[in-house]
């Protein structure tokens, strides 16, 4: 089962080797913080796409909304008019 990091902020990969400042180890540091920043910055790219994709799709649903409200509106005022009950007063004698 894969075991997923808190949502606050992103914790650094730790290595079980201790550090040893050598020029292999710095270049070797180096070159995982710059994997690690284009990890970041391609997952960033894939956020953004989606949140576009988001806002696209709630932009549409709220023009969805205000027409079905519209006719919503539209029947509710013509029902009002059209279906006003017309009572005929009838007076009964015992």
């Amino acid at each position: 089962m894969h075991r997923t990091p808190k949502r606050g902020q992103i914790q650094a990969k730790l290595s079980s080797m201790p550090p040893q400042r050598s020029q292999a180890t710095v270049y070797l540091n180096a070159y995982k913080i710059m994997l690690e920043k284009e990890r970041l910055e391609e997952e960033l790219k894939k956020l953004e796409a989606r949140q576009s994709q988001i806002q696209q799709r709630l932009a549409i649903l709220n023009g969805q909304i205000i027409a079905e409200e519209d006719i919503t509106h539209q029947q509710a005022n013509t029902g009002l008019k059209d279906n006003t009950p017309k009572f005929n007063t009838i007076t009964l004698e015992y």
